[in-house]
C-alpha cells in the first residue's frame, strides 16, 4: 500500500493509525477538522500530511485534495460516537450522510478501497431488536452506524469500490482519554476511588490499541470486498476476568465492586461474527496480552499524572 486516507486522524485511534502507516512507509494524508484541533501526535510523522476538513465538507474534499492515486481510505471519522451525542438525532442522521457523501469523493479521485470503522454496538442493538424491551435513546448512534453500512456497501458496489467493514470491540491503551470503561476504570482505581459494575459475567473482549490499528492496515491492504472484519482479540471473555486484571494491577487492595450495578443491555455469544477473519485473510494476530496491554496503560497514565 503507497497512499492512504485517513479521517479522524487525530482521535486515539486515527493517530495510531496514522503512525503504524507511517513507520511501515505508507504515504498518509491525515484528515483533521480544523487548525484549532490538537494534532501534535501526528504533525511530525514521516510520510503524514495534514488536510484540514469538517466532517461536513468532505463531499469537497476532491478539491481540497489534489492526489489521484490512494488506495484505501480509512472513514474513522464520526460526531457523537460517545457521551448524550450519541442519542441525537440529527447528528447522527448527519454522520450517515456524511460517511455516503464521502465514499462518492472517493470514487471521484480515484480510491478504489474504503475502510468504514463500526461497533459491536450494532450487533447489540439488532439483538435488542430482537426482544420486547425498548432501546435507552443513546442507541441511535448503534443505529446510524447499521445503517450507514448498509448504504454505504449498496454504494460501494454501485461505484466498483472495493468496501470493508471494520467492527470494533473494546480498543484501549495509551492517549485514550474517552469516558469509555477502561480509561475511566483505570483512573479511579490509581485514584483509590471505588469502582461500581454489574457482575460481569456477560461476554466481554479488548484489544490493546497497536494490534487494532495493525490489524486495520491489514484489512486495508488485504481485506476481501464486502468482507466484515471484527477488531478484538482472538479470546472474548467473561468481563470480571478483565476487570479483575485491572484491578489487580492498578489497586490490588480495592474491592471491585461486582455485581454493585444491575446489567441491563443484551449479551453478546461472539459468534455473531468471525474473530478469526483477519487472521484467516491477512496473517495478523494480535501480540500484546491484556496484562501486558493494562500495564503500559497504567504507565503511562502515571507519566501523564492522568
Amino acid at each position: 500500500m503507497k497512499k492512504a486516507i485517513v479521517s479522524g486522524a487525530n482521535g486515539f485511534i486515527g493517530t495510531a493509525l496514522c503512525r503504524e502507516l507511517s513507520e511501515h512507509g505508507t504515504e498518509t494524508i491525515a484528515i483533521v477538522r480544523n487548525e484549532n484541533e490538537n494534532y501534535d501526535s501526528i504533525a511530525g510523522l514521516e510520510n503524514v500530511r495534514i488536510v484540514f476538513s469538517d466532517l461536513a465538507q468532505f463531499k469537497d474534499l476532491d478539491q481540497v485534495i489534489p492526489d489521484r492515486d490512494a488506495d484505501v481510505f480509512y472513514h474513522l471519522a464520526w460526531i457523537g460516537s460517545a457521551g448524550d451525542l450519541r442519542g441525537n438525532t440529527d447528528i447522527q442522521l448527519d454522520n450517515v450522510r456524511y460517511a455516503c457523501e464521502t465514499l462518492q469523493m472517493c470514487k471521484r479521485i480515484g480510491c478504489g478501497r474504503f475502510v468504514f470503522a463500526s461497533s459491536i454496538m450494532e450487533y447489540e442493538i439488532m439483538a435488542l431488536m430482537d426482544t420486547d424491551e425498548t432501546p435507552g435513546i443513546n442507541t441511535l448512534y448503534s443505529s446510524a452506524k447499521l445503517s450507514a453500512d448498509f448504504m454505504l456497501r449498496t454504494l460501494a458496489g454501485h461505484y466498483g469500490t472495493d468496501y470493508i467493514r471494520a467492527v470494533i470491540s473494546n480498543i484501549y491503551g495509551p492517549g485514550e482519554k474517552s469516558p469509555r470503561l477502561i480509561s475511566t476504570s483505570l483512573r479511579k482505581m490509581l485514584n483509590h476511588e471505588h469502582c461500581s459494575f454489574s457482575a460481569g459475567e456477560q461476554l466481554y473482549d479488548f484489544v490493546y490499541i497497536t494490534d487494532a490499528v495493525r490489524m486495520f492496515r491489514a484489512i486495508g491492504e488485504k481485506g476481501l470486498t464486502n468482507r466484515t472484519y471484527y477488531i478484538g482479540s482472538l479470546n472474548p471473555r467473561p468481563l470480571k476476568e478483565f476487570l479483575l486484571e485491572m484491578r489487580d494491577q492498578a489497586d490490588p487492595e480495592a474491592e471491585p465492586g461486582l455485581g454493585e450495578i444491575p446489567f441491563t443491555g443484551v449479551s453478546l455469544t461472539y459468534r455473531e461474527f468471525d474473530v478469526t477473519a483477519v487472521k484467516n485473510d491477512t496473517g495478523v494476530i494480535p501480540e500484546i496480552s491484556f496484562r501486558e496491554g493494562i500495564k503500559r496503560t497504567l504507565e503511562w497514565m502515571k507519566e501523564c499524572g492522568e
